[in-house]
């Protein structure tokens, strides 16, 4: 059974089951207990079944009629009848003894796993029982409940919510994404991905069911609690609430601090209270609370929830209160207030509460609440009375919101320039989309006219804003296209650009960045992409901070920092994936981070579900980038001939794109190394001439160092050894020069390789040297480890992968295998199969050999195999 994110905890499971043999999971409603206790029941057990429901409680002995009613087992005839008159075979009241012994016997006959989902509801009679036979003979016991229970169940463990990681791959493959409102709950996930929006009418009725089951000054309390910001045990109080306020401590619904905060247990069950609840009482509380709170701001928006019907005054504090919140960077919260404002303001404005919804769908859109923006715009286009130019804008938001996902935005940005034609003030903005989506589909040169069209039009509707966005994307696409133009492109936008917009991800700093990368300017690039990264964090613009991390990652690893790039590219995966979109994007920056500073098997599988989401999406750039990643991770783990494959395709989307500078992929030397090894110099050839020629022509340094490496690689393949020797040569001085360590570590390595074939021992080994330094320097084990393997000088011969070594040093320092799964952020599975190969490696038996064998070596010995084949 394929359990998303469920690895670590289904390993526990088996293994209290195997040393303790009873095991209670417990948690809340959809966390998937069922699920784990189907999975981790022994495939070859007897297993005795039963999952009652709440009516059967008051039932005796059905949950035993469940265990034991198919089972035939040869009983005394003291015990058959009781047991017969237990599962009501006959007639009358069982011998209390008589049926224990009857179930004691039967048992320890059978050797059963006893599987109890919802333990909650077994009857009292069964209870005592299956207490008295589990005391007694020790059966393996699995139970799945609410809350922990008596003792006979077994050793509570908790179902913990999923990942951010595992929630978004489960919703992904259920239809759309809102991580952060299923909190890690399964059910609640499938069951949100696949509505069409909001709150699904089956988990309303769930929270309202729970909602009831609790005292009704308890359910006002959880009211009060699930309509302000920061709820506390004291504003309870203040409320009128005094006696719920006890009452909270005990509630299955929320956690109380030590502090006295309260906090829901799970984000839908706050987000649905209010929906559950009668709206009168709902606008009541909000009344109240206007008048209690201090935050003018929180004021304002419980004073908008308050009312019924419309009031311009209402919408104007609301949208007072908005503005201060996205000066504070609040961005999602200023766009709920935004709403709250459009929905107060008075039907007789449509236009202005248009607009309000407009400004608060910019709002949502920065904060990464693309589903929010999605819903405000559709509000407005659903408006009568709505001018053309509102509702144009709308469907611009709709296809903001899709992000990189292209189609996912089907024909909106079509019908927004056709419903835009006329009238420039219009025409701009909607040209520029359509341009912007031509170029995710491929399309470059239909991008650039379009961009270019939007320039004109932009700046005969004196719009700086859009003239700028179009320039700054136009000289993005003439840079792939190897246009010369690109530079005063750049230069007329910056002339334009508003002095806000500088810093913005459609702003000239971006395109500098960029272009500086591509430049091999990458002290440059860095700081550009740090100046970015904090204004937009300051700003609460979390879609930037996504769309611009992955360029950062780009830059860090070719700095020789990947420390940093691994760092910030998790944090970039963990973002986009509580927002739900630009998940193509952050794949691919944390797979290159992996590629070259981690573990090549989590780059190749975070770059499979970036292809695969950019292929879902038609975004071709991330689609090339994320097989880039796949190709450099089969590098990094010596396999050139799966290398080919990913790299061989983007290469050829990367041409049918009509990209023809070298930089902007980088993806020449990549697939020009693999084909030598694999043997086929003559593709290789080609693939290094074509890169070379445009490489030269627009003065690409960095891909000139880099394709001389493949070109010595090349020629060492044909036994040119004086020509491969010059051209490794060259290429780790242009690399050394350019300070790209990386490069410089993998030219280093492979002008090595080249001096032992020629047997200059000596000469090959100062290189080799010098590649593992650099190579441990910029923190990339793994490379390192080819260095290491070539020199043959580790300890006893026996060596550690970089990703083995991470796994060997959290185990000596006495971590458990769940406990090091969680910190690498990999399965138990895969630590235990790492631990079997380091145990073979390095011939200990445990972890107290392992400790002494590597502290007594004093540093981790690391290898890995070589690039082809150089002996």
């Amino acid at each position: 059974m394929d359990l998303v994110g469920r690895d670590d905890l289904l390993a526990t499971v088996r293994a209290r089951l195997a040393a303790r043999g009873r095991v209670l999971l417990h948690g809340p409603a959809g966390i998937g207990k069922s699920a784990v206790l189907s999975a981790v029941v022994p495939a070859d057990a007897v297993v005795l079944r039963s999952a009652p429901g709440e009516a059967d409680r008051h039932v005796p002995h059905l949950v035993l009629a469940d265990l034991l009613g198919e089972v035939r087992v040869a009983l005394p005839a003291p015990q058959r009848e009781a047991l017969d008159r237990a599962l009501r075979r006959r007639p009358g009241e069982p011998d209390p003894l008589a049926l224990r012994r009857a179930v004691l016997t039967a048992v320890r006959e059978l050797d059963p796993v006893v599987v109890i989902d919802n333990g909650q509801w077994v009857d009292d009679a069964t209870a005592r029982v299956l207490a008295f036979a589990v005391a007694r003979s020790a059966p393996r016991v699995l139970v799945a409940a609410g809350e922990p229970g008596p003792a006979w169940w077994g050793e509570p463990i908790e179902v913990p919510p999923l990942s951010a990681a595992a929630t978004a791959e489960l919703m992904t493959r259920h239809g759309r994404v809102d991580v952060g409102l299923a909190g890690g709950n399964p059910r609640y996930a499938i069951e949100l991905s696949r509505s069409a929006g909001g709150i699904p009418d089956r988990l309303l009725a769930d929270v309202r069911a729970r909602l009831a089951a609790q005292p009704a000054d308890v359910r006002a309390a959880l009211l009060v609690a699930a309509l302000v910001e920061r709820p506390t045990v004291r504003m309870v109080v203040h409320f009128g609430h005094e006696r719920a306020a006890a009452g909270l401590g005990c509630c299955p619904l929320v956690r109380v601090s030590p502090d006295g905060g309260v906090r829901f247990r799970e984000p839908l069950v706050a987000a649905a209270l209010p929906l559950v609840v009668p709206p009168d009482e709902v606008r009541a509380a909000h009344a109240r609370l206007a008048a209690l709170v201090a935050d003018p701001v929180e004021r304002a928006r419980h004073r908008a929830c308050a009312i019924t019907g419309f009031d311009e005054p209402t919408a104007v504090l609301a949208q007072r209160a908005a503005g201060a919140l996205r000066r504070r960077g609040a961005l999602g919260r200023a766009a709920e207030l935004g709403g709250l404002a459009a929905d107060c303001t008075p039907p007789s404005a449509p236009a202005r509460a248009a607009g309000r919804r407009l400004r608060a769908a910019g709002d949502a859109l920065d904060a990464g609440r693309h589903e929010l923006a999605t819903s405000l715009a559709r509000a407005v286009l659903r408006s009568p009375g709505v001018p053309r130019g509102l509702r144009v804008r709308a469907q611009l938001v709709l296809v903001d919101a899709v992000r990189h996902a292209r189609t996912a935005a089907g024909g909106i940005v079509g019908e927004a320039l056709s419903h835009a034609r006329g009238d420039a003030a219009l025409e701009a903005p909607a040209e520029y989309r359509f341009g912007l989506h031509s170029a995710l589909g491929g399309d470059l040169r239909e991008a650039v006219r379009h961009m270019a069209d939007a320039v004109l039009l932009a700046r005969t509707a004196k719009d700086p804003r859009t003239e700028a966005m179009s320039l700054c994307s136009l000289a993005l696409c003439q840079t792939a296209l190897g246009d010369a133009s690109a530079g005063g492109t750049l230069d007329l936008a910056r002339r334009v650009a508003p002095g806000w917009m500088v810093v913005t991800h459609d702003g000239p700093l971006w395109v500098d960045a960029r272009l500086d990368l591509f430049a091999d300017r990458l002290d440059s690039a860095s700081d550009r992409l740090a100046a970015l990264l904090d204004r937009a964090a300051e700003r609460g613009a979390l879609s930037e901070v996504v769309g611009m991390t992955w360029a950062g990652v780009e830059v860090w690893v070719a700095m020789g920092r990947c420390d940093r790039a691994l760092r910030r590219a998790g944090d970039c995966l963990r973002l986009a994936e509580t927002i739900g979109s630009d998940i193509a994007l952050a794949c691919y920056g944390a797979a290159l981070a992996e590629a070259y500073g981690g573990d090549p098997v989590t780059a190749d599988a975070l770059a499979r579900r970036g292809a695969c989401r950019a292929e879902a999406d038609g975004d071709h750039a991330f689609l090339v980038r994320n097989l880039h990643a796949r190709g450099l991770a089969a590098l990094s783990a010596d396999d050139p001939e799966a290398a080919l494959g990913p790299l061989r395709r983007a290469a050829r989307l990367e041409r049918d794109m009509g990209v023809t500078d070298p930089a902007v992929f980088a993806l020449g030397a990549d697939l020009a190394e693999p084909l030598i090894a694999a043997g086929r110099l003559a593709e290789a050839a080609g693939v290094l001439g074509g890169a070379r020629a445009c490489a030269v022509r627009l003065g690409r340094r960095g891909v000139l160092a880099s394709l001389d490496r493949a070109d010595g690689l090349l020629r060492l393949a044909l036994k040119d050894h004086a020509g491969a020797e010059r051209f490794l040569a060259s290429a780790v001085e242009a690399h050394r020069r350019l300070r790209q360590p990386l490069q410089l570590g993998r030219s280093l390595l492979a002008l090595g390789i080249a001096e032992r074939r020629r047997r200059r021992r000596g000469a090959a080994r100062k290189l080799l040297e010098q590649a593992r330094q650099v190579f441990a320097e910029s923190g990339a084990p793994r490379w390192a480890g080819r260095a290491a393997a070539l020199l043959g000088d580790t300890p006893g011969g026996a060596t550690l992968a970089g990703f083995e070594a991470r796994i060997a040093r959290h185990v000596i320092e006495g971590a458990s295998n769940p406990e090091v799964a969680g910190r690498l952020n990999i399965s138990v599975k895969t630590v235990e199969g790492a631990l079997t190969r380091i145990y073979r490696k390095l011939a200990v038996h445990n972890r107290t050999q392992l400790a002494a064998r590597l502290r007594g070596e004093g540093e981790f010995p690391v290898s890995d195999p070589v690039i082809g084949n150089p002996s």
